[in-house]
């Protein structure tokens, strides 16, 4: 976790490691399997980094993929997933940036996740994030006020319980999914076309 931040950091308008956090969760509850040459780029801001070396490239992809797997088994089990919400310096946690990170991986496939959005019984547990998100979003089309610390726990709270019952509620379409093509919005990647780690290597001989 501290080396991914750390290169995080590193590459000018990439993620932070609270926002990859919320990116990788929508991507994982969602109803549709998105790929990774589509999801990685945004990442880092629609182009992969340049790595120092392949073996850096490697060890980038291969946490990006652990943190990836650690989310994805947590909600596979049908446990909790406390979500990676890192404190401000008065030593609280704000979670904007983790919602920021969910509503894109949400917007990825804006029309799937409309099912949820529009069903009055459960269009509910994506409020938390939603509320989180408009905060400070001046393109949200909304005027937000602050929100005050005793409801911001409680809005908190709230996200953490939902994200488990948005995985479960996408499960069976994300089932069938599993049983055909991953419907991809940019080419495939070929065998001997260039990894989309940035290793240099082919995608064969890599990823």
């Amino acid at each position: 976790i501290d080396r991914l931040d750390e290169f995080l950091d590193s590459i000018d308008g990439a993620m932070t490691l609270e926002e990859l956090d919320g990116f990788f969760c929508a991507l994982i509850s969602g109803p549709d399997q998105v790929a990774p040459n589509e999801y990685l780029t945004l990442v880092f801001v629609d182009e992969m980094p340049d790595f120092r070396s392949t073996a850096q490239g490697g060890e980038i992809m291969e946490l990006l993929l652990l943190h990836w797997g650690h989310i994805s088994g947590t909600l596979l089990r049908g446990e909790p997933y406390f979500p990676l919400l890192f404190e401000d310096e008065s030593g609280k946690c704000q979670a904007n940036e983790w919602a920021d990170g969910y509503m894109l991986g949400v917007e990825l496939r804006r029309e799937s996740w409309s099912r949820l959005m529009e069903d009055q019984q459960n269009a509910g547990l994506i409020l938390p994030v939603m509320a989180l998100h408009v905060e400070y979003d001046d393109n949200s089309g909304s005027i937000a006020s602050p929100i005050p610390d005793d409801m911001r726990e409680d809005i908190i709270g709230h996200m953490i319980g939902s994200i488990l019952e948005i995985y479960r509620y996408f499960e069976q379409e994300r089932m069938q999914g599993a049983q055909h093509p991953i419907q991809r919005e940019h080419s495939k990647t070929r065998s001997n076309d260039p990894c989309y780690c940035g290793s240099g290597k082919k995608y064969k001989e890599c990823h």
